[in-house]
């Protein structure tokens, strides 16, 4: 028995798995950066300002991503009550699906759409998922760019300090090779535990 047009159940799938699969992500991040707080913080509070804006920069982008799963959940339900309740016309759509909820209430529930305005539909929501992403892209450049900003101030940190380290090797009077190369060693150990 063939099932008629009005009788074929739509379904659509909430962004459940990729919920689940952001939530063990960040997990496993905080896991890993309790494992590593001895070890690192001593590193992070070398330079609070710069690595505190790093993290608060990261922090920005994983709400960011929230934000965006949160969106797409709201969209896949305005769509099911759509499709159950066609006479709802009055709940506001969101955002992304503002071209298909125009659409769909000058139509009604039961309406076909033509090959070319699905196209247009679809290209429109795909160009809102686009914008939205864009925002994590930005994020994610800006946390490179500041990775290597912080790499290049602390190479500029420590070259000069090198550098006044090689010309402190000067003997002094009395002084002993051993007496100098320990002076030397002391120098570049700091420095170098220091990168």
């Amino acid at each position: 028995m063939v099932k008629s047009e009005q009788e074929v159940e739509l379904h659509f799938s909430q962004p459940i798995r990729q919920v689940l699969l952001m939530l063990s992500v960040l997990a496993l991040t905080s896991a890993g950066t309790v494992v590593a707080a001895p070890r690192v913080l001593a590193v992070f509070t070398a330079n609070l300002w710069l690595n505190g804006f790093i993290l608060f920069v990261f922090f920005l982008g994983v709400i960011s991503c929230f934000v965006q799963v949160v969106q797409l959940i709201k969209s896949v339900r305005w769509i099911e009550e759509f499709v159950n309740k066609p006479d709802k016309g009055s709940a506001k759509a969101p955002q992304l699906l503002a071209p298909l909820a125009a659409l769909l209430r000058s139509r009604g529930a039961s309406i076909q759409i033509s090959a070319s305005s699905s196209q247009s539909i679809l290209e429109s929501v795909s160009t809102r998922v686009e914008e939205a992403r864009e925002i994590t892209r930005y994020i994610v450049n800006l946390l490179i760019f500041l990775g290597l900003l912080g790499t290049f101030y602390g190479l500029a940190t420590t070259v000069p300090a090198l550098v006044e380290t090689i010309r402190s090797l000067a003997p002094q009077e009395g002084e002993t090779g051993f007496e100098v190369f320990t002076r030397l060693m002391s120098g570049l150990e700091g420095q170098l535990s220091g990168m």
